[in-house]
């Protein structure tokens, strides 16, 4: 429900992501991973575990994070803002009607 009511949209422009949207991604995301992996550690410790219910586990482990990786709201995780590569280039900008003189390359 928090990523359809970020995503959904239908007449007009998208609207802004509400902090409340981010919060609620970040503790239902976090609560959803904790149980997947609690439910397996909890198989794998399990003496009289089976075959089937390893493969269950790791099925549920999968979807679980496939889920809340789709799910994503954006800006709900700091990621570090990319470099920018710094190909040696400065030229001044080149305006049509001006000095030649002022343009890189005639």
């Amino acid at each position: 429900m928090n990523w359809l009511d970020v995503y959904l949209v239908f007449f007009g422009e998208q609207p802004e992501i509400d902090p409340a949207n981010i919060a609620a991604y970040r503790v239902w995301g976090a609560i959803a991973l904790a149980a997947l992996l609690c439910g397996a550690l909890a198989h794998t410790l399990n003496p009289d575990r089976r075959m089937l219910g390893t493969f269950w586990q790791g099925l549920l482990v999968i979807v679980g994070t496939a889920m809340v990786l789709l799910s994503y709201i954006p800006g709900a995780v700091d990621l570090p803002a990319p470099e920018r590569e710094d190909d040696g280039y400065r030229a001044p900008p080149c305006y049509s009607g001006g000095d030649n003189d002022e343009c890189v390359g005639g």
